[in-house]
């Protein structure tokens, strides 16, 4: 007990006087304990907030749960035509349905739901649609020439749609039948329908308006026994893209196509009251039944759980009665598209967090090789005292537990002020993340630390000072041993991981949890390259010394002597510079990846600066957009349809695109995987196949350029293969193949595309595609947002996409603002902890160091000289962790790559490649210089004590 009490009485003191470097590692377990307590919080709200977005992002066609039945509910399936109803049917006023317990029986289906997926459910809704149109007279004034309707009804209409005009719809009486049922004594009046106010003013409809000569309607005409429809209500929608209007398909607005041969065509719902929708169809209805899905409140845990119970319920098939005595009760089988959104969570997850792994190694390696320079530097201090202690007869075990007391002390409090501290920032920053047992076993590992290094550093055996240069390979088996298996670790995992390849979705389990390889690997391989560099450092170091000693100048030559003679904090050092450099890199590469992914693709998909798509982009629509000021080039992209491409030993089935060849190679040149072929569509194929225009199975004069897809290409056909034909559905053509490349931007991607120009192809075949869509090309100085303008005035109906306005819509989700963030931690975490390494680097040589520069001050060494002997103790090692980090930069994004699959971040189909943006990288190896110079300032002004007869007289004194 009284030797305890010694120890801890020589605890006390020690910390009362010596008190700096045990504070350090304070800091540094204060650090940790706060990322730790704040970081993967943060990673967890951001992929709630993730969920969240895309969630609420998609309409509720893409996220409701989505069942269609070709059936009535409650009434008997489809009557064949002639068929005389019975005497309760058609002849009179049809009675109104009772809907209630078919709706209480879907919701039956919803409250056997498990969770979490029966919360995210809301109240069941349906509507009864005819399975056929009809089609009615145009009006004059309304300049359709087709008007087409789908007959309705709606449970609800009246709680969703405001009557402005007129009253809703009744039942009417149905037609009179010969008594011999060979026909129609009498046809029904008209019956009453209710539509928008955007169908009304598109169709021209007045409330009270009789719409005669009705025709189709599935098996039985309905002007047979329905003469003409009467709008009896005309009501407002509200927002007709909310999700109750967009499941009630034509309902808000009709939809009007400007076909060139025809003219406009309309397409509208109208409904009728639920009594008439059986009578009017004969049964002949669909009935669609949706489940609104609110995934308010849904975290991240609960995506896989979910997205099974989504797919498990669409594999199920439901028996729905419509009441008590329905002898034939519906079979829902319900679907949702809300599976594909949380397949992307899935793999939008499982590529962040394995890049938030792979950038969490880094400063963590960083911070463990902190924490063992400052408990070397902590012993250093102590090491007179450790030494007495020794030689008095304490045990190793004594100074272990000694040492690692005051780290406990310090290490516990720090780490528990930083878990408070991050604790307060994730309720500041908005993170509300629950607090978990992990991440306090994290902070707590934190705090104990500095404990654990400072008793491993406490070696008896290590209170004595050596020269490095005198022992310059170390006897330590166990050293060799480690340091064997760490490069061979390396190099196994990167093989399995380079041998496995991407691994898309969310793993197999159907979790997102990290992959340790892909968090395992790159910490190997920068640790073996780095032992690697440091194995090679005191032969650089040596035969720097060799080469500066013929000199006169004296600085260069000492600082290479004592870089070899005596390297401050060996191993451990280079260790954490490396990693601080190969972060920062690592983040670089990854962000402009990722960034650079989102940007390419954006473009990809648009095809130019504007894309515009909806209506037919005729010559008049292309004259009109590109006398546009700001406009290069305008060109229609048709669909021709399917070909056949015969010869070439394969006739493989392809689509076939136009395009104005001349105008697309200007709105694409500056659009990144634009084929440089394009103008050769449409300026022939001189020089490209010969004169002999007199074999059709050549590819002369005669023969068509075209740009293939490697689909339509099949095996053996490229650039220049001859004896291939284009056969449409109007003729046939030889063609030239200009080029194959992977893909078209502005096309669709992964498909067998044979892509001509517009006039060309119709001049060879007599083909002529309607264009639906235009890539417009635009100056550098065009106003984007008057050009948008002008061209939704001219085509108020289209869709303008903007490539840059995509991108960044991209980038404004929670994930790509993660990431950002997550960067930026691991770069200023890298930044303060590279800083670390060179003040404590620097402060393990400081006594050494005061010594020699004592001894040349009163030589006449100068201060400017001093300053650069202090420069020599950190440079060689910041130039070698400077040029290992960059190669470690290169090296980790690579495997990060190969390994997991990003796509789901970038938005493309297609795995990205590294990019490397040098003004990032420059920054990154400027800001490392910053942070070493500014480690050594801080280094020296903590060194500066003492006086040079101070110096001179301890060094007299030892």
């Amino acid at each position: 007990m009284g030797a305890l009490s010694g120890l801890g009485l020589l605890a006390r003191r020690q910390l009362r006087t010596s008190w700096g470097a045990t504070a350090a590692l304070g800091v540094v377990a204060f650090l940790a304990a706060g990322v730790l307590s704040t970081a993967p919080r943060a990673v967890a709200t951001m992929h709630a907030d993730q969920v969240a977005y895309e969630t609420a992002s998609a309409s509720g066609l893409a996220r409701d749960v989505i069942s269609v039945v070709g059936a009535v509910p409650g009434a008997a399936y489809g009557m064949p035509p002639g068929m005389r109803p019975d005497s309760d049917g058609l002849t009179g006023t049809p009675p109104e349905p009772d809907w209630a317990p078919f709706l209480a029986n879907l919701d039956m289906v919803r409250a056997e739901t498990p969770e979490p997926l029966r919360s995210a459910m809301g109240a069941p809704d349906f509507h009864v649609t005819a399975s056929d149109p009809a089609f009615t007279e145009p009006v004059p004034r309304s300049d359709l020439s087709e008007a087409k309707v789908f007959l309705r009804a709606s449970p609800d209409l009246a709680e969703h749609g405001e009557l402005v005009e007129g009253r809703w719809p009744a039942a009417t009486p149905g037609p009179v039948y010969e008594e011999t049922g060979e026909g129609l004594a009498d046809p029904a009046p008209p019956f009453e329908v209710a539509v928008s106010r955007a169908v009304a003013d598109a169709y021209g409809w007045d409330v009270g308006g009789r719409y005669d000569a009705l025709s189709g309607g599935g098996v039985v005409r309905l002007a047979e026994r329905y003469p003409a429809l009467v709008v009896t209500g005309i009501f407002e929608t509200g927002d007709p893209d909310a999700d109750y209007w967009l499941h009630h398909s034509l309902g808000a607005r009709a939809s009007v196509i400007a076909d060139p041969n025809r003219g406009l065509l309309g397409t509208a719902s109208v409904y009728v009251s639920p009594a008439m929708i059986a009578p009017l169809t004969l049964g002949f209805a669909d009935t669609r039944v949706w489940y609104p899905v609110d995934t308010d409140g849904l975290t991240a845990a609960d995506v896989p759980v979910l997205l099974s119970q989504v797919n498990g319920q669409s594999a199920q098939t439901f028996l729905v009665p419509a009441g008590p005595d329905d002898p034939a009760p519906m079979q829902l089988r319900p679907d949702s598209r809300l599976s594909e959104i949380l397949e992307r969570l899935l793999a939008q997850r499982t590529g962040v967090d394995a890049i938030v792994a792979v950038l969490a190694v880094g400063p963590l390696g960083a911070t463990v090789a902190v924490l063992a320079l400052g408990a070397r530097l902590v012993v250093d201090r102590r090491r007179p005292a450790l030494a007495l202690l020794r030689a008095r007869g304490a045990s190793g075990g004594q100074l272990r537990l000694l040492m690692g007391g005051e780290g406990l002390v310090v290490g516990l409090g720090s780490a528990a002020a930083g878990f408070a501290a991050g604790l307060a920032l994730a309720a500041a920053t908005g993170i509300d993340a629950p607090v978990t047992a992990g991440q306090v076993a994290l902070a707590l590992a934190a705090g104990l630390a500095p404990a654990a290094a400072l008793a491993l550093a406490t070696s008896p055996g290590g209170l004595r000072t050596t020269r490095a240069d005198l022992a310059p390979r170390s006897r330590s088996r166990v050293r060799w041993v480690l340091e064997v298996l760490v490069v061979a670790g390396a190099a196994l995992a990167a093989w399995l991981l380079l041998s496995r390849g991407v691994v898309a979705g969310s793993g197999a389990d159907g979790g997102s949890g990290v992959d340790p390889l892909v968090a395992a690997a790159p910490l190997l391989v920068s640790l073996a390259v780095t032992l690697l560099a440091y194995r090679g450092y005191p032969w650089l170091a040596l035969a720097a010394e060799r080469a500066l000693a013929p000199r006169r100048d004296l600085v260069p030559f000492l600082g290479a002597a004592r870089a070899t003679r005596d390297p401050a904090g060996g191993p451990v050092p280079a260790i954490a510079l490396v990693l601080a450099v190969a972060v920062a890199a690592t983040s670089a590469v990854l962000f402009s990846t990722v960034s650079g992914g989102v940007v390419r693709e954006a473009w990809r998909a648009t095809g130019a600066d504007l894309r515009v798509s909806g209506p037919v982009v005729d010559e008049q629509v292309t004259e009109q957009i590109g006398a546009i000021d700001g406009v290069t080039a305008v060109t229609p992209v048709g669909d021709v349809g399917d070909g056949l491409l015969q010869g070439g030993g394969s006739s493989p089935r392809v689509e076939v695109w136009t395009v104005d060849a001349a105008e697309l190679a200007v709105a694409q040149q500056d659009v990144e995987g634009a084929p440089e072929t394009l103008a050769g569509l449409g300026a022939g194929a001189d020089g490209g196949a010969g004169d002999d225009s007199g074999d059709d199975g050549g590819a002369g004069d005669a023969a068509l350029p075209v740009i293939l897809t490697p689909g339509a290409a099949g095996p053996g056909v490229g650039p220049g293969t001859t004896g291939v034909t284009l056969a449409t559905q109007e003729g046939s053509v030889p063609v030239e193949i200009v080029d194959v490349v992977d893909e078209l931007p502005g096309l669709p991607a992964g498909r067998a595309l044979v892509v001509a120009d517009a006039d060309r192809l119709e001049a060879a075949t007599g083909d002529h595609a309607y264009a639906r869509v235009g890539l417009v090309g635009l100056t550098d100085t065009a106003d984007r947002a008057a050009v948008t303008a002008e061209i939704s005035r001219l085509l108020p109906s289209s869709v303008l996409e903007d490539p840059d306005q995509e991108a960044d819509a991209v980038l404004a989700a929670p994930i790509s603002g993660g990431l950002a963030a997550a960067f930026v931690l691991a770069v200023l975490l890298a930044g303060l902890l590279c800083a670390a390494a060179v003040v404590m680097t620097l402060m393990l040589a400081a006594p050494a160091r005061a010594r020699l520069l004592a001894v040349l001050q009163t030589l006449g060494l100068s201060p400017r000289q001093g300053r650069g002997l202090v420069g020599w103790e950190i440079g060689p090692w910041a130039a070698v962790a400077l040029g290992v980090g960059a190669v470690l930069g290169v090296v980790v994004p690579e495997l990060v790559l190969a390994a997991v699959d990003v796509t789901a971040l970038t938005g493309g189909p297609a795995q990205p490649d590294a990019e490397y943006d040098p003004l990032l990288l420059g920054a990154a190896a400027a800001g490392f210089v910053v942070v070493v110079l500014a480690g050594v300032g801080v280094a020296a002004a903590l060194s500066r004590r003492g006086e040079v007869a101070a110096q001179l007289r301890m060094g007299s004194n030892d």
